[in-house]
């Protein structure tokens, strides 16, 4: 990049915002709040479309870019969005189901795009106020501090992420194949925070067999690969790409492993 898009003074203030945000983002799930379902069934509150909200009025006062790719404003065209060079992609809230029952393992996502690669993302975790970030002229961190993706040796114990809502058979199968070569912890956990304990060396890989969407992925991929990791296509050396007429991401495997890991 011959200009950096992203500053460190943006993200000062990114920081600041995500403090205040966590906490309106928490006094609604503590409130009496309604939960109502989107036409795909998945569900809506009150959180979602104020964190949608207090995002893309953040963006507009802090940065120049207009551009922005949202899971609660998803209608731009593409005959629009494809003529895009940068662009904001963001998930108000991943992992609603999670803030629903009133857990913590949720997040919002926040993604800077460069065509239809990501090279920076925010994710912040409102309950406990943690946030992690990374890109490609930042490196990876966890509340300030450096983080980085563990080595996995043939001997060693292969620690799976995997999700807490959307375990399915053929991720199953996935794990057990991983079983002949490795012994095996499982950590169930929701929203892309799978991406983040990957970031941070708590876990090796997230495997993905089944429908994920754009917003759900392109920040803690920014992050990851910040973090020296890679999400790729399922059984494919192929990174995840943004941006693309379906936002519906392909299966994929999220891993700490700086080249595609084979040993699945």
């Amino acid at each position: 990049m011959t200009q950096k898009i992203i500053e460190n003074s943006f993200v000062d203030k990114l920081i600041s915002f995500g403090e205040s945000l966590s906490k309106e983002i928490v006094d609604i799930q503590n409130s009496d709040f309604e939960v109502n379902q989107k036409e795909d069934e998945s569900p809506l509150t009150k959180a979602d479309l104020h964190s949608n909200s207090r995002i893309k009025s953040f963006l507009k006062e802090n940065h120049s870019l207009s551009n922005i790719l949202s899971e609660e404003d998803k209608s731009v065209d593409f005959d629009l969005r494809k003529k895009w060079e940068y662009y904001w992609v963001i998930d108000p809230i991943d992992g609603t189901k999670e803030f629903v029952k009133g857990r913590e393992d949720y997040c919002v996502n926040i993604a800077l795009c460069r065509g239809s690669d990501p090279i920076f993302g925010y994710v912040l975790v409102p309950k406990s106020k943690d946030y992690y970030l990374g890109g490609e002229d930042f490196n990876a961190e966890k509340n300030g501090s450096p983080i980085k993706c563990g080595k996995v040796s043939s001997s060693s114990k292969m620690r799976i992420v995997a999700s807490n809502s959307h375990i399915n058979e053929a991720t199953q199968s996935y794990i057990d194949d991983v079983k002949k070569d490795f012994e095996v912890e499982v950590l169930k956990v929701g929203s892309s925070l799978k991406f983040c304990l990957i970031a941070e060396n708590k876990a090796d890989i997230y495997p993905r067999i089944g429908p994920t969407m754009e917003w759900d992925t392109c920040a803690p991929h920014a992050i990851l690969n910040s973090a020296g990791g890679n999400v790729s296509e399922y059984l494919s050396p192929s990174s995840l790409k943004y941006n693309k007429e379906n936002l519906l991401n392909p299966s994929f495997v999220a891993s700490g492993f700086l080249v595609f890991p084979t040993v699945i």
